[in-house]
């Protein structure tokens, strides 16, 4: 009977220490975004210091930061497959996000077919009179957009990591990606 008793919790603590480490791709890309979700310190750290190399005042900053923030707290996924070769994997997402490409569109032909409403008092073009305007059209956004997104791993030290991002990837992260 001890001996039983004794197999039984070897073949436990096996299993158990085994889904401990368990660290598959799918589980590391489902963490990293996650991360986006909440608005994880890193990420949130990350778009900061993306904002701050814009040249763009404070006050568009800060607008641009919420678009985003926004943008991420809202966005959807499903994992939809999952694939391993030796040392590198792949993880396909689904990914839901707010329309943001729609509304830049949307602001440029505006602007383009009502200059009059973007000029200063001297009659001149006001860039930062549309800039205001395409945010306040990307913070009113509902529509969404489906994107499919593949994202990259290799095993480093027994650990699956996510490579870099790739342009195309944070565009649809963002929203901004052309269909």
């Amino acid at each position: 009977m001890k001996k039983i008793f004794v197999l039984l919790f070897v073949t436990l603590v096996l299993v158990s220490g085994c889904k401990m480490f368990d660290d598959s791709p799918s589980k590391v890309v489902n963490k990293f975004l996650n991360n986006y979700k909440n608005n994880d310190e890193t990420v949130v750290q990350e778009l900061n210091d993306y904002l701050e190399t814009q040249e763009l005042d404070k006050e568009t900053i800060e607008d641009y930061r919420e678009i985003y923030l926004r943008q991420y707290s809202n966005l959807k996924y499903t994992i939809k497959d999952e694939k391993i070769d030796g040392d590198k994997a792949s993880v396909e997402v689904q990914i839901t996000v707010y329309d943001y490409y729609k509304s830049n569109i949307a602001s440029g032909d505006y602007f383009t077919a009502n200059q009059a409403d973007f000029v200063d008092d001297k009659g001149d073009i006001d860039l930062s009179k549309y800039l205001a305007y395409k945010i306040k059209k990307m913070l009113d956004t509902t529509d969404t957009v489906d994107y499919t997104l593949t994202l990259n791993l290799n095993k480093i030290n027994d650990k699956w990591e996510i490579e870099p991002l790739t342009s195309e990837q944070l565009n649809k992260l963002h929203g901004t990606y052309e269909y």
